[in-house]
């Protein structure tokens, strides 16, 4: 029986075409099996994304390396006894280290801190001398004289209760939360605690985003925006942010078509943005 080369020519291409279809199909599943093994059930992770890939913000990108940029993050809690003079930076990243997709990641996840010092003035750096092991929300623990960490049963929903078991008349410590950002657990609230005494500390989802001329540190304690940003609140509707950079005033906005963030004058108190 005779077949043309055109219907041979055809089968081929089917054959090539259904394969291509194949392949696809299974990097998707690959892809999709990836995205659950990361969203596994009890976990979730939020995601701040800039794209540097176009000519315009590449541009912007250089100007900010040159300049002594970085990114700063703020991350809000509540509670009563709360320090006065600011917010702790969570996280200060320099633009110079970032190039082409840059994403931030960050997980609902905590431990507690404890930093031997009761006055916190603006520009005190908190330092983490005392860290629990990662701990849920729900969760109250004792704080020991050793500087060790114990369970104390159960806290309010959505909170972490800590109490100060240093003897009476030692001075008051600075105890708060650190968030994982980037794999990396760091402080983002503080809060004054006598001996004897104890905090209750309810982190938010609140997030406010500077891109300043700083040497900042994480940790560093901030009254006021220094510069123009944004403000958002990650939530189960929106674990995502894609934003760029605005040329000119070098305020950052969402990308065109991702979910949308409020601006951020400078001048802004960051316990009145973050704090409710």
């Amino acid at each position: 029986m005779f077949i043309s080369r055109s219907f041979k020519i055809k089968t081929e291409q089917r054959r090539i075409l259904k394969s291509l279809i194949s392949k696809r199909v299974r990097t998707l599943k690959i892809k999709t099996m990836e995205k659950t093994l990361i969203q596994r059930p009890g976990t979730m992770i939020y995601s701040i994304n800039f794209d540097f890939t176009s000519a315009d913000q590449r541009r912007i990108l250089q100007y900010l390396q040159e300049n002594g940029y970085q990114l700063l993050g703020y991350k809000g809690a509540t509670g009563p006894n709360q320090i006065t003079s600011g917010v702790p930076t969570w996280f200060a990243m320099n633009f110079t280290e970032m190039f082409g997709m840059a994403e931030i990641d960050c997980e609902p996840q905590y431990k507690v801190y404890v930093f031997n010092k009761e006055v916190i003035q603006p520009n005190t750096t908190i330092q983490m001398q005392a860290l629990s092991q990662e701990i849920s929300l729900g969760t109250s623990l004792i704080f020991h004289p050793d500087g060790s960490f114990t369970t104390n049963g159960s806290a309010p929903e959505g909170t972490i209760n800590v109490r100060n078991e240093r003897p009476a008349g030692t001075p008051a410590l600075t105890i708060g939360i650190a968030g994982k950002v980037n794999g990396r657990f760091q402080p983002f609230c503080a809060f004054t605690c006598n001996a004897k005494g104890e905090v209750n500390m309810q982190p938010n989802e609140n997030i406010v985003l500077l891109a300043a001329q700083s040497n900042t540190y994480s940790g560093s304690v901030a009254g006021n925006t220094t510069t123009s940003g944004c403000q958002f609140m990650f939530s189960a509707r929106n674990i995502e942010y894609d934003l760029e950079i605005v040329a000119g005033t070098y305020g950052i906005t969402s990308s065109p078509g991702a979910a949308p963030v409020d601006p951020v004058p400078a001048g802004q108190s960051l316990i009145q943005l973050l704090n409710k």
